[in-house]
């Protein structure tokens, strides 16, 4: 298994953060722009069109884009020091050989305080302004999701366009996350875990008054990965219309 850092130049991270800035784009993802950079007029911004949009983040974002210059070198080396352990604390969670496999997964640094992940292209990025361990950290969640999906379409053999939001599935790949992460080699090393590894409104949604990621520790601790992914995808199906109600 190997990740492999690189910074894809400016044009990329500019594109990378148009993904979340459409109109039909959730608050919680479109706010983050504006906190990490507070020079962009967000009303401005809002009203503008695309190549409007696109031309004021290249220019307010060219100098900024300076600093992440040293930033793929230092997450490479951390995750290189870290690399065997996680091989082997992942491969003992989802019972998969990993000697081999894996080496082509990318993780392009930009700009973007949101990091999405490309399941088929096994690639993802990461907001510049991550310390190396914090690189880490989200590289160990991203990766995890590559592992599960793989696994998990080994298991039910169905279509992985269902695998993205806003399906049921990916949805429970995000609560998934977390039981995970907490294993022996893996929660050491995220300074992400266990507080801040899945989105906000996991941590305090909830079941019937019990919160839900709470069951689903409770229903990995039940079992191998296999039975994880069967009876938390079964419990997600029988609470989908609650969870989804308070989803933001």
């Amino acid at each position: 298994m190997q990740v492999t850092f690189y910074a894809p130049g400016l044009a990329y991270s500019v594109d990378s953060i148009l993904l979340f800035q459409k109109e039909e784009t959730g608050d919680w993802w479109r706010n983050a722009l504006y906190q990490f950079y507070p020079q962009l007029d967000r009303e401005w911004m809002e009203r503008a069109s695309g190549s409007e949009r696109e031309a004021r983040l290249r220019e307010e974002l060219s100098g900024v884009y300076e600093q992440l210059a040293e930033k793929p070198a230092a997450y490479q080396l951390h995750w290189n020091k870290n690399r065997r352990e996680v091989k082997e604390a992942l491969g003992d969670v989802f019972q998969i050989p990993l000697a081999g496999r894996y080496r082509d997964i990318r993780a392009a640094v930009t700009l973007n305080p949101i990091c999405p992940r490309f399941l088929a292209e096994r690639r993802f990025d990461v907001f510049y302004r991550n310390s190396p361990s914090g690189a880490l950290g989200i590289a160990l969640h991203e990766i995890v999701h590559f592992l599960w999906f793989d696994r998990w379409n080994a298991l039910f053999h169905d279509d992985p366009a269902e695998y993205e939001t806003p399906h049921l599935k990916w949805i429970f790949s995000e609560m998934a996350v977390k039981p995970v992460l907490g294993k022996p080699g893996l929660a050491e090393r995220n300074p992400y875990y266990p507080d801040s590894c899945v989105y906000d409104y996991l941590e305090t949604m909830t079941v019937d008054g019990r919160p839900v990621m709470e069951t689903m520790e409770e229903i990995y601790a039940g079992g191998g990965i296999e039975h994880f992914m069967i009876e938390g995808y079964r419990y997600c199906q029988e609470h989908a219309a609650e969870i989804r109600r308070q989803m933001k």
